[in-house]
């Protein structure tokens, strides 16, 4: 192939980078290096001390695998709870950063936590876990839109609780963003419709490339192809 980018894909709040795998493998067969980190305390990491896991601990994890790949001209995606990930990862390593997507993703400025998002019928949860010091468990996954019960099948078991400090800590972002390539993609079928309702703000921005896929939160899962061409853009 003619140019051959690096990818680092990061998922979502209570999954893994198993979420990614038809993604991984699509990217690979079009002859370019792709990886996708799975957090602390989730995935097949959810046996590692989770108590002391926040937002920082998911920075520091991919700014690591990043570094020691000695992986340089990225293009970082982080879907969902991951644009709190990937907007710290960019402040911390910009130099290494060749463009971004958001992919149904929180978008944060300095200062803000995942917490700030949350709907008022949602809040309450997330704040009895804090003032328990419990993590979070998932929620349901038809609740994100998934209908297929096969791919609810594969999903559900694997989902692990989320450490609550990681929607809590504010992320510490860069005042001024870089002069670089910057993706806000959402999908048209999530609910409750968190990211769409920004797009406009996105759209409005000639810096800021959009797109919109036609199926629910996990459209690594329902559109692969999709969600790579997507993730390429060019």
């Amino acid at each position: 192939m003619a140019h051959r980018r690096s990818f680092v894909l990061v998922h979502g709040a209570w999954y893994g980078a198993w979420v990614w795998q038809d993604v991984l493998a699509r990217l690979r067969g079009l002859g370019h290096l792709a990886s996708a980190p799975t957090l602390t305390g989730l995935g097949e990491r959810r046996h590692l001390e989770r108590g002391r896991v926040d937002l920082e601990t998911h920075v520091e994890d991919v700014v690591a695998h990043i570094e020691m790949e000695d992986l340089r001209d990225v293009t970082l995606v982080g879907w969902s709870y991951a644009g709190m990930v990937v907007t710290g990862v960019l402040a911390r390593i910009p130099e290494r950063i060749r463009d971004i997507v958001y992919l149904d993703a929180f978008f944060p400025e300095d200062g803000q936590a995942l917490v700030d998002y949350a709907l008022p019928e949602i809040r309450p949860s997330y704040e009895a876990a804090r003032v328990n010091d419990l993590p979070i468990p998932p929620m349901p996954v038809a609740a994100s839109g998934i209908t297929d019960p096969k791919t609810i099948a594969f999903v559900e078991p694997r989902l692990v609780s989320q450490p609550w400090q990681t929607f809590f800590q504010p992320v510490k972002a860069l005042k001024t963003r870089p002069d670089i390539p910057l993706a806000y993609v959402v999908c048209s079928q999530t609910h409750p419709m968190l990211f769409m309702r920004r797009l406009p703000e996105m759209q409005a921005n000639p810096a800021i490339r959009t797109a919109i896929l036609n199926t629910h939160h996990q459209p690594m899962l329902s559109m692969p192809d999709e969600t790579v061409s997507v993730i390429v853009g060019d």
